[in-house]
């Protein structure tokens, strides 16, 4: 990080000393000479600090003489700017004697330099621009992983499962790491078992409950990146976890073998190896050559190999020197060069440094990028919108054209490092960004080499902070007062102090110690940490560029004194429940661009002058004033008017429709904000005003993604609304009135599509002329009716007089009104609420259906739709037809064939699945059907559903018939529960061999257990309660040979032979 930050660092300095201005300044302070002398010393020394970098991993002089480098150049960074010295030299008012001294102390830095330039013996190799690295163009990815997709560990998989498939009751899996904190692992293992966030409490209380929960049960704990040596930490833990069940299981990863000797239990612990030679090319192809084939040309293949064989089957390894010889665009000469004069330095059994070549080939501001995430623990979930900010605020980010965004670069410098496989695990947005990720814990320990002194974690293991430091992340806060915030007096050129976990040991000294101590802070994280509730010391941190104080419930106001951080470009606030107002000054913030004030509840209103502040790129949310004020210290909508680089999501919570705000509303601008994506809009719950004509004033740009608005309280929208061609998203909440929605058809690229709470909807498509919600099929190979094309998701929740999609009349205005509906890519529908509901079109591509509280006629029409005569002919065919967007659609014409999971709950009218709609649904994996009082037969067609995994019943009383079971042969889980009219098994579950658990509960009049059960040799879990009338077991319950678990409960008659005596 060091090196890659000196390179940046003397770049700048060079140009610096190179500009128009400095050279004038110069000349009037007669220190001409000096500086000259200064740039070629720099210019120097930057020659040879890329190669000096790479040579300092295996040379400790080469690392000391760039230790004493470090220091100066920081010592001149954290000055003021040079150039800006320069120029005020003539302002002040002794100009003589500031000359001379401006003079001596330029001649001061020049000679330090020149020592250690002279002192550069090293034969280090001069190179006046960085290693180029080429890029190319990439695929686009996404989030999913499919198993076809995962090489090799064919038999790693078989033993671990092996290992994990388990009889456990509990199953809790906690990510350990680095810190093996008896008191965290307790509470995530409470977290992972009551999915709960554990309130801090003292020891014994955490103990007490984990033993509650854990009293009696089997479970299996997963303890993953253990690194953990202290055996008294161990048995501490271990004397917690007691009081289980017999045949507990705690599986312990670790890259440590000491960790599984302290353990004391694990005799023979299983090693994972390295990926096999075949495996190992298979995942370096991929990697390394377009579209994972070899290329042409065999000599690659060979350097490939060669190299190949220094990853020792490290995946990540394989993976990271792949994609870097990636980027080296399948050159001989490039690829020989890496193999001979990089690669050859790297002993055998190295990964570390060879993961490091793969940073060495990095351009320099990568590299400190890259370097700064040591900040973050391992496995921590780092948010990157927020880690692009720290970027920025470090200064690592820089533009090559004045026309660039800071963060738009910062963005593709995450992108680049993604894609070189140091980031992983990317978790998206429904927009497709990238919100969180995390690092391997190689790439951890890299970024923690490369960093070195300037970074410092403190944690149980480091509690100081040394002089040299530069960047301070809190882990283990426990120690922060007690130590740590003295180091602070010498420690002062620190730039970055980081909390990724709450602080809950932090006092008001230690606070204002940092504040007066730091002042060259250019990041602070306090987050949930704010003490006091005027913090004036903070108009210390001349030069903080961002701060993060969001979670703190105490924080009612802001100091004033925050208003005097000029420099500030990001202000988190989020989650400050109590937060009333933001400070009146806010506007002398004028550099600042992301303001973050999501879930502050109680805030009233915004500040007056808030526009001035034009770099704004985030304004999480705009709080408009209950009532229209005249006050100048309270911002209305026309605030947003100069805001026009807002990005990402802007809510607007407050809105009115009275007539006389409608002007205001056109003022805030937004036709000329083309950057946000998403847009939440959200009424006053008791406003009675004409809000159409307000959302009529806004005049939304055309690029926005998403659409959220919130009690609206008009018959329908503006005709606007349907402008919005790029509305992937579009939810609609509490509009009580709302009889007509948008024309759909008019947006092409709608997606999702979530109706919640209006009362007054009937139709989803109801104008008077909507023949444009359908495309023509004149020109298909058949006539079928698709209704709009582009949907993939829709959710109905609590539209009580929704009757279906469009109406009786407008049915017939369309080209073949006799045929059904089809919404082509829909492939997941949940409907919850919605009584009236009486029609749905076909979905030939659903894969997920959730219906409650919901009529079942229209589900039933649906499955039942290859009985309509038109169809036919088509029935089980493939049939082709021109989409929205002029490709071509191909899809299956059996109804529901391609669904997945189905969820039916509180449905009144279902009485029977019939046998010819079941017959469709062979793809079907999960059912759950639950509270159907007049559900009476299942279906003969349950034999159809070859598919099918688990099945759930549950609180179907009048359910006596349950259907042929022969054909279900891939069940795994099934559940009978509040069955009171299952007097006996059905007969066909006795061929049923895959069964690997079985829950009957409540089932008061099941009377046999029957023999045939002996055929489950798969079953490893059976548990049978509140079954009263049952009276035995079956002998043949010797030859459940995998059977692991047998629990009975309130079953009177079966306890007695149950006993040794008896049975």
């Amino acid at each position: 990080m060091a090196e890659g930050i000196l390179f940046n660092i003397a770049q700048r300095i060079i140009e610096s000393l190179g500009s128009q201005t400095l050279k004038e300044a110069s000349l009037f302070c007669g220190v001409t000479d000096e500086l000259h002398k200064l740039e070629s010393t720099v210019s120097t020394i930057q020659a040879v600090l890329l190669d000096a970098e790479e040579q300092q991993v295996v040379n400790h002089e080469v690392r000391h003489w760039l230790e004493k480098l470090k220091d100066i150049v920081y010592d001149m960074m954290t000055r003021d700017k040079m150039a800006k010295k320069v120029r005020i030299f003539f302002s002040k008012s002794n100009q003589l004697v500031y000359d001379l001294k401006m003079g001596h102390e330029i001649k001061a830095i020049r000679q330090k330099l020149d020592a250690i330039s002279s002192d550069r013996k090293f034969h280090l190799e001069e190179r006046n621009v960085e290693i180029g690295v080429k890029s190319m163009k990439r695929d686009d990815s996404h989030s999913f992983v499919l198993e076809a997709e995962v090489i090799g560990r064919k038999d790693d998989k078989k033993k671990i499962i092996d290992i994990l498939l388990s009889d456990s009751e509990l199953k809790m899996w906690v990510c350990v790491s680095d810190i093996f904190d008896v008191q965290k692992i307790v509470e995530q293992i409470l977290e992972s078992i009551t999915n709960k966030k554990q309130e801090v409490s003292a020891m014994e209380t955490l103990a007490s409950r984990i033993r509650k929960e854990i009293e009696g049960k089997k479970y299996l704990l997963v303890l993953d990146d253990v690194w953990n040596e202290d055996s008294e930490k161990w048995d501490k833990l271990k004397t917690i976890l007691m009081g289980g069940a017999r045949g507990n299981r705690i599986l312990v990863t670790t890259r440590s073998e000491m960790v599984a000797n302290i353990t004391g239990i694990v005799e023979h612990p299983y090693f994972l190896g390295g990926l096999n030679e075949e495996d190992s090319w298979s995942l370096f192809k991929q990697m390394a050559f377009r579209d994972g084939e070899e290329a042409g040309n065999s000599t690659l293949v060979t350097i490939g190999k060669e190299i190949l064989k220094k990853c020792l089957g490290v995946p990540l390894a394989i993976r990271t020197i792949g994609r870097t010889l990636s980027y080296l665009q399948n050159s001989e000469t490039e690829w020989l060069l890496f193999k001979n004069n990089k690669l050859s330095k790297i002993k055998e059994k190295d990964i570390l440094p060879t993961l490091k070549l793969s940073y060495d080939q990095l351009p320099s501001h990568l590299k400190q990028c890259f370097a700064y995430c040591s900040l973050f623990p391992k496995d921590y979930m780092i948010n990157k919108p927020l880690l692009v900010n720290l970027w920025i605020a470090q200064g690592f980010v820089k533009l090559s054209d004045e026309d660039e965004c800071l963060e738009d670069v910062g963005h593709e410098y995450f992108m680049d490092l993604y894609w070189r496989s140091f980031f992983q695990e990317a978790r998206m947005d429904g927009l497709g960004n990238i919100i969180y990720f995390k690092m391997h814990d190689l790439m951890h320990d890299l970024a923690v080499s490369v960093a070195r002194s300037l970074i410092t974690i403190v944690d149980n293991d480091k509690k100081i902070i040394i002089e040299k430091t530069r960047h301070v992340s809190i882990v283990d806060d426990k120690y922060f007062s007690s130590g740590v915030s003295t180091s602070f007096s010498k420690a002062t050129r620190i730039r970055t102090f980081l909390t990724p976990y709450k602080l809950q040991h932090i006092s008001e000294s230690a606070c204002d110690k940092l504040f007066s101590s730091c002042e060259k802070l250019r990041a602070l994280d306090l987050h949930g940490t704010w003490v006091g509730h005027d913090r004036k010391s903070i108009k210390n941190l001349k030069l903080l560029r961002y701060l993060d104080l969001s979670g703190n419930s105490n924080i009612k106001k802001l100091p004033n004194s925050i208003t005097k951080l000029q420099n500030l470009h990001t202000l988190v606030l989020f989650d400050c429940v109590s937060l009333e107002e933001l400070p009146r000054e806010l506007e002398k913030l004028i550099n600042l661009r992301h303001l973050v004030i999501d879930n502050c509840e109680v805030l009233s209103h915004m500040p007056c002058g808030l526009g001035k502040l034009t770099n704004l790129q985030t304004l999480s949310s705009f709080v408009i004033h209950s009532v229209a004020s005249t006050s100048k210290h309270i911002g209305g909508l026309g605030e947003l008017n100069q805001l026009n680089n807002l990005r990402g999501t802007l809510k607007v919570i407050g809105m009115r429709g009275e007539k006389d705000v409608a002007l205001d509303y056109k003022a805030a601008n937004l036709k000329e904000k083309h950057l946000l994506q998403a847009l939440y809009l959200q009424w006053r719950k008791e406003d009675k005003g004409d809000e159409m004509l307000a959302l009529e004033s806004f005049q939304l740009h055309p690029n926005l993604k998403k659409l959220y608005i919130e009690y609206y309280a008009c018959v329908r929208f503006p005709i606007s609304l349907s402008l919005l061609t790029n509305l992937v998203t579009f939810e609609l909440w509490r509009c009580k009135k709302l009889e007509y929605l948008p024309r759909l058809s008019q947006l092409p690229s709608l997606q999702r599509l979530y109706l919640k709470e209006l009362d007054s909807l009937q139709y989803i498509s109801n104008w008077g002329d909507q023949s444009s919600d359908f495309l023509s099929s004149s020109s298909s190979s058949s006539a079928i009716t698709p209704f709009l094309p582009s949907l993939d998701e829709i959710q109905l929740l609590r539209c009580h007089n929704l009757k279906g999609c469009i109406t009786d009349a407008l049915m017939k205005t369309i080209e073949h009104p006799s045929l059904p509906l089809f919404l082509l890519h829909l492939s997941k529908l949940d409907i919850s609420s919605c009584p009236m509901l009486t029609s749905l079109p076909m979905f030939p591509n659903l894969e997920m259906l959730e219906l409650s509280k919901a009529s079942w006629k229209p589900v039933q029409q649906t499955m039942m739709m290859t009985n309509v005569a038109a169809l036919q002919n088509l029935s089980g065919t493939t049939t082709t037809l021109p989409s929205s967007s002029s490709t071509l659609v191909t899809f299956s014409c059996t109804p529901l064939s391609k669904l997945k999971h189905l969820h039916l709950e509180d449905i009144e009218d279902l009485e029977t699945l019939s046998e010819e709609g079941f017959q469709n649904l062979t793809s079907l994996q999960y059912l759950f059907i639950k509270n159907c009082p007049r559900l009476k037969f299942l279906s003969q067609g349950i034999k159809y559903l070859t598919a099918l995994q688990e099945l759930e019943l549950h609180s179907c009383f009048e359910l006596c018939d349950l259907g042929d079971w022969e054909g279900l042969k891939n069940l795994l889980f099934l559940t009978f529960s509040d069955l009171p009219m299952l007097v006996f098994l059905p007969s066909g579950l006795q061929h049923v061999t895959t069964l690997q658990d079985l829950k009957i509960s409540n089932c008061v009049n099941l009377m046999d257990i029957p023999e045939w059960i002996g055929n489950w040799t798969s079953l490893v879990k059976l548990t049978i309660s509140g079954c009263y009338s049952l009276k035995s077991l079956p002998e043949v319950m010797h030859r459940l040979t995998s059977l692991k678990i047998l629990k009975f409960a309130n079953c009177p008659n079966v306890l007695p032979s149950c006993e040794r005596e008896t049975g």
